[in-house]
């Protein structure tokens, strides 16, 4: 690949629960590309996370290097790592690479510095359900789809 430009979204699922949600990754990718093509993204099929517990290392491999990439876009702020040093170091590689972070479902961008402490306040409220768009969203991607009655 080169890395003259960068160009698109890089997608982030995991199998893993979070923030009181069990979405299926299928399902995951068509949140997110459906975030995408509503922000004008170009998105590029995601990677996905090891459903080992506290595992971050596809999220840590994807982020270390992003020189090909825009940035990352992701379902939620809650699958972010729960520690919060590893959040910020995390936050820090991002930005330092002049890319963004998505969240879908709270309609949320890290641009830079300025908007982490939203993000790390969100992170401290007891759990909130998504906006309803994002909810309309997945339940309109459920019902179309039937991905999860496939076998």
């Amino acid at each position: 690949m080169s890395y003259g430009a960068k160009h698109g979204y890089r997608g982030y699922v995991s199998a893993r629960p979070f923030g009181g949600y069990n979405i299926p990754v299928p399902v995951q990718g068509l949140v997110l590309r459906d975030y995408c093509a509503h922000h004008k993204l170009f998105f590029i099929l995601p990677v996905n996370e090891n459903v080992f517990p506290s595992s971050y290392m596809v999220l840590d491999g994807l982020v270390r290097d992003l020189r090909a990439y825009e940035g990352v876009v992701m379902c939620s702020i809650r699958m972010l790592p729960k520690r919060k040093e590893r959040r910020l170091a995390l936050f820090d590689t991002v930005l330092r690479q002049g890319c963004k972070l998505h969240f879908a479902l709270e309609e949320t961008i890290i641009t830079g510095e300025r908007d982490i402490p939203k993000v790390e306040e969100f992170l401290t409220l007891p759990q909130v359900t998504a906006t309803k768009p994002r909810l309309d969203t997945l339940r309109s991607v459920l019902a179309a789809g039937e991905i999860l009655t496939h076998d």
